[in-house]
């Protein structure tokens, strides 16, 4: 036997350790897990905040370029002679305010450059920019998409306004801004290596993005336009660029008040590549941790072995106790029964025998299921006050019709004898006084948890019922009174239909 507890100790340090390891292992697989997702979520929120900064400068880049265009308009005067002196007064005022690195021009309908603040001015016609043709085709506003400098080679994007007088076109005031314009934005939102800021036209023409692209793209048939665009304004999704090919999270939206979408995108190799350099820091500590308690358990195998012996020495001795104390029970439920033989064989009124043999059994009862059942466990209420009104009910040969309704209560070996005899003594009574002469008799018992530790005795019959106020204190009253107190409870009658007998004590 004591080997086959070593042999069973050791199977179960074992099954530990690999239960151990396995929790581990789905413990940090599911961290792993989590934090993948957070990594995730975070760039979302990155992309998204960054896309939101985005627009907001965009719409300053628009909304500046608009009050110059029309303030170059404005200067201009209605003879529109840029070469007054008081007109380029006016035209130099008009652009004060705008970034250095925009520049501005006044192209006649004839194409020829009338005014232009680029120091490295080239005269060269324009007329085949879409920044001069969309509004000599009568568009007020118009923004280009991204374009190449027929001067210096840079990469620029540009607003123009269509100049008129007396509804003749006259030709066009033009700003253009440098693409690395939003260099500056990108180094300021701090999204890390491999991320983008774009700004997209509606017609899905890039009109800029930084870092920069070889050439200008049509985006049209990019998933952004085809799905994204047309369910909602503002959003964010995780794709291939089509420009580098690199994954990234990319957040968008459309600036209010324009035919723009701000782009920005945070590089998924630089997101992931944080990410997993947190999961090795995270392993180095977990996998020791993971080694020490394998240790741990070896050694606790030890232990459980060392102690194998000691415990089969316990394990016998509660056995002998257990034994000693279903035998006490057995002896004193033998005696209530002698007791009960001794009673019937008394020259009394059979009502007295009956009271005295019915208490007994009571008590005969609860000794009787301690000694069947686990020795130090409580008793089930339910098996329990069924075996006492079983006995009642054959004691008196009744027909009564009996409803239970108990809850699967634990009983106490304390309290067992005094729930039975109360039990007992109420439906005693009932059995004797409220429902002998009824058609259809009928005894309801119920107990039920009020809170956690508190539970309720509802004994009730469909008798005449009685005036508690006026009837007299017999034994059993006294009985009943004593029980409840034993139990450290209370109890009442209501008077409904019959008599019911509540009593609501602490139960376990």
């Amino acid at each position: 036997m004591v080997t086959k507890a070593i042999a069973g100790s050791a199977r179960a340090a074992i099954m530990f350790i690999t239960a151990t390891l396995l929790i581990y292992s789905v413990i940090v697989g599911f961290l792993v897990y989590q934090g993948y997702n957070d990594a995730q979520d975070r760039a979302e929120m990155s992309a998204t905040a960054a896309a939101k900064a985005v627009n907001i400068n965009t719409g300053w880049i628009v909304e500046v370029a608009k009050q110059a265009l029309r303030r170059m308009d404005s200067a201009l005067g209605v003879d529109a002679k840029p070469d007054d002196s008081s007109t380029l007064i006016n035209i130099r005022n008009a652009l004060e305010g705008l970034p250095a690195s925009a520049k501005a021009y006044i192209v006649a309908a004839d194409g020829q450059t009338l005014y232009t603040t680029d120091p490295n001015f080239v005269d060269i016609d324009v007329r085949d920019r879409e920044y001069f043709s969309v509004p000599e085709g009568g568009k007020r506003f118009f923004t280009s998409s991204l374009l190449i400098s027929r001067i210096d080679g840079s990469q620029i994007f540009a607003f123009s306004q269509r100049l008129e007088r007396d509804g003749v076109f006259i030709g066009v005031a033009v700003i253009s801004f440098d693409a690395t314009l939003l260099g500056e934005l990108l180094d300021s939102l701090g999204l890390g290596v491999g991320s983008t800021v774009s700004i997209l036209r509606a017609d899905g023409m890039l009109v800029a993005r930084y870092p920069p692209t070889d050439n200008p793209l049509d985006l049209s048939q990019y998933v952004l336009f085809k799905e994204l665009l047309p369910e909602s304004d503002v959003g964010f999704y995780t794709s291939r660029s089509p420009v580098d090919g690199l994954k990234r999270f990319v957040g968008y939206q459309t600036v209010p008040g324009t035919d723009l979408i701000a782009i920005a995108s945070v590089g998924s190799a630089e997101v992931m590549g944080r990410f997993w350099r947190r999961v090795w820091i995270f392993l180095a500590i977990v996998i020791p941790t993971m080694l020490a308690l394998a240790l741990c358990a070896f050694w606790i195998i030890r232990l459980l072995k060392r102690d194998v012996h000691r415990h089969e020495k316990l394990q016998g001795a509660l056995a002998t106790n257990t034994m000693l104390f279903r035998e006490i029970h057995h002896r004193v439920k033998n005696n209530m029964q002698s007791m009960h033989a001794l009673v019937t064989m008394q020259n009394l009124p059979e009502a007295v025998k009956t009271n005295f043999q019915l208490r007994l059994g009571a008590m005969s009862t609860v000794h009787e299921h301690m000694y069947n059942h686990d020795a130090y466990a409580a008793l089930d209420a339910r098996s329990f006050i069924s075996a006492v009104t079983e006995k009642i009910f054959q004691a008196y040969g009744s027909s009564v019709r009996l409803n239970l309704d108990i809850d699967q209560l634990p009983v106490s070996h304390d309290q067992a004898t005094s729930l039975a005899m109360l039990i007992n003594e109420v439906v005693t009574n009932a059995l004797k006084y409220a429902v002998s002469d009824r058609p259809d008799p009928m005894i309801s018992i119920s107990l039920k948890l009020l809170t956690k530790d508190v539970a309720r005795l509802l004994i009730a019959d469909n008798g005449p019922g009685f005036d508690a106020s006026n009837s007299r204190s017999g034994m059993g009253s006294k009985i009943i009174k004593g029980m409840v107190m034993q139990l450290d409870g209370s109890h009442t009658y209501m008077f409904d239909g019959g008599t019911t007998f509540s009593a609501d004590f602490p139960i376990g």
